[in-house]
């Protein structure tokens, strides 16, 4: 039998990176507020949700039941999630200072707070949310029926709605309000790797561990469509209504990301492990692509080309962040085999 290949994975999460340069940037804010709305602070609620969701199935269909060698391959996608982590706040320093992190409310509390909850800026907060998800998640694998498992992390999930999208729901309730006050006195947002991050990856280890789907992938596509919509009209009332304390979690976010992973293992397309360093880098590079084209920008008295048109801005901070991605990942090329081939001359 023929080793599966996911390729179609690297392609959404490839997808996924640029929307979430898409809502730190708004590309259509200078044609259409309305309709940045939908593209930037809906349509890329599903990003980050690809990621957990992939990362989930992935990791999960390797796992092979056995505790130790279980045990042994969460702790090195941790050890090498760390890894990257530390590097992305090291990377992030100069610009943690330039912008007045290191200020007077800077506590050794709020350094911890961030390292393990709210990320050292504004996009890291994802990879402590799948540290944390992931391990979440794995004990609840290893510990309990599948289906409690999804129902384990759903009730996470709805909690971290209240927290977020559904927060204005609750503000009558006195009590409940409390509670989640507290709360956000240990992180910013319940969009973390407590409340958010474990249902997606129970659905991404779920789908890894049953029968591939029989749907057409036309079929999945318009599954992928319909919920996507829904998460619209989601998205669109609670902000009409002024619910949202922070808008990262919808219901319909849940099914509109698994559809699109359904739909996404039936594409028959190639990938490469370059290809997937790449859009980590994107990811990680993109804030310091913002700041270097609005530097550019105003070195170059270019400001009304590239800052003031959002459209041309997202796209000048994509292929940055490309450019900037592509010299990283070449570098670390450089480096492995720079090590490789010392460890063989050591031999």
């Amino acid at each position: 039998m023929s080793k599966p290949t996911y390729g179609g994975l690297d392609w959404i999460k490839f997808g996924a990176a640029f929307m979430v340069v898409a809502n730190h940037t708004g590309p259509l804010l200078s044609c259409s507020a309305a309709a940045d709305f939908f593209v930037s602070n809906l349509f890329t609620c599903i990003a980050v949700p690809v990621f957990f969701m992939t990362a989930g199935f992935l990791f999960f269909r390797k796992l092979t039941g056995d505790p130790l060698t279980d045990r042994n391959a969460l702790r090195g996608y941790l050890l090498k999630t760390l890894k990257l982590y530390a590097a992305a706040i090291l990377l992030y320093v100069p610009l943690n200072m330039y912008t007045g992190y290191f200020s007077d409310s800077f506590t050794a509390y709020s350094l911890i707070k961030d390292i393990v909850f709210d990320g050292t800026f504004y996009h890291l907060w994802y990879l402590p949310a799948l540290m944390l998800g992931l391990v979440i998640t794995f004990v609840m694998y290893r510990k309990m029926s599948m289906k409690a498992m999804l129902a384990s992390a759903g009730l996470l999930y709805i909690a971290g709605l209240l927290g977020d999208s559904y927060y204005g729901t609750i503000q009558n309730g006195v009590g409940i309000v409390n509670v989640y006050e507290g709360l956000f006195h240990v992180f910013d947002y319940t969009r973390n790797g407590l409340f958010y991050a474990p249902i997606y990856l129970a659905i991404g280890a779920w789908a890894a561990k049953r029968r591939p789907s029989e749907r057409t992938p036309s079929v999945n596509a318009a599954l992928f469509a319909v919920s996507l919509g829904m998460m619209f009209v989601e998205g669109s009332l609670l902000h009409s209504y002024g619910i949202p304390r922070h808008d990262s979690m919808y219901i319909f976010a849940l099914p509109a990301t698994y559809f699109l992973l359904c739909w996404s293992l039936q594409w028959k397309v190639r990938s490469s492990k370059s290809f997937r360093e790449w859009r980590v880098w994107v990811y990680i590079l993109h804030p310091l692509a913002i700041v270097l084209v609005r530097g550019a920008a105003e070195a170059t008295k270019l400001e009304r080309l590239f800052i003031a048109n959002s459209l041309l801005h997202f796209a000048a901070v994509c292929l940055a962040s490309i450019g900037m991605a592509s010299i990283t990942v070449w570098l670390l090329a450089i480096s492995r085999n720079s090590e490789r081939y010392a460890l063989f001359h050591r031999a």
